[in-house]
């Protein structure tokens, strides 16, 4: 009995030095954990897209002008070197002969043409029948010349068409006088030839029945301003507003 209970305890003691030997044994595998997070973590990085691009929409092309006819209404018309009764006069033309229409001055007054003998130059609008529309054709502002222009208003504030105005110099007899009507925007423009000085008086004092400032029956709706002096001394290039007065 006694060598059952040392033979018992030998064999515990045997079990018990196995177990330590393997706890203490560096190659038996041991637990591990991640290293603690001591940093903020950076944001994850996108990936750069290319930018949208418009296609460009194509640019229309301009419609050249096309000039268009006009004919002469009255005998002995005058063609000119500028847009205005002062300016020299070259030739004459015949009513019924034919022009091309190339531009027109601002405001309803003059066109630039060419005739059927090639020579360039201006006649009065109001002189031509007109075979196309007259706002189709370019704008041509010439250059060398005094320049008078400005608007004629009627009485509630609307830009006033077809009024004729005129232009003296002070003291000139009738053949020294220009005139100029306003077209749909109130406009008028005097083209003065260059050197042109002095004192002069600008009036309006005729309508057509064209205009929008007369009633069904063709009578002027309002009262035309008072005459203006103006001094070509100050300034070559003189911009004037007008508006009429009611009755």
């Amino acid at each position: 009995m006694r060598i059952s209970n040392v033979i018992l305890v030998g064999v515990l003691l045997l079990v018990l030095s196995s177990g330590c030997a393997k706890a203490m044994d560096p190659a038996y595998p041991t637990s591990t954990y991640p290293s603690p997070i001591t940093t903020e973590p950076s944001p994850p990085t996108e990936t750069p897209q290319p930018a949208a691009t418009e296609t460009p929409l194509p640019t229309p092309s301009p419609t050249p002008y096309q000039p268009f006819e006009a004919v002469v209404k009255i005998d002995d018309l005058l063609l000119r070197s500028g847009p205005g009764f002062l300016n020299e006069a070259s030739q004459t033309y015949t009513e019924g002969e034919t022009v091309q229409v190339l531009g027109r001055a601002p405001g309803w007054s003059w066109v630039y043409v060419q005739t059927s003998d090639d020579l360039l130059g201006w006649m009065k609008l109001e002189l031509l029948d007109i075979k196309g529309n007259i706002y189709d054709a370019p704008e041509v502002i010439p250059d060398g010349f005094v320049i008078i222009k400005g608007h004629m208003y009627t009485p509630n504030g609307n830009p006033a068409s077809h009024i004729t105005l005129t232009l003296t110099p002070a003291g000139g007899a009738p053949a020294d006088e220009d005139a100029a009507t306003t077209d749909v925007l109130g406009r008028f423009y005097f083209f003065l030839p260059e050197g042109s000085e002095g004192e002069w008086t600008l009036e309006a004092g005729g309508y057509s029945c064209e205009s929008n400032a007369v009633n069904a029956a063709c009578s002027l709706i309002g009262v035309f301003p008072p005459p203006q002096e103006i001094d070509l001394n100050e300034s070559a290039d003189i911009w004037i507003n007008l508006q009429m007065t009611s009755n």
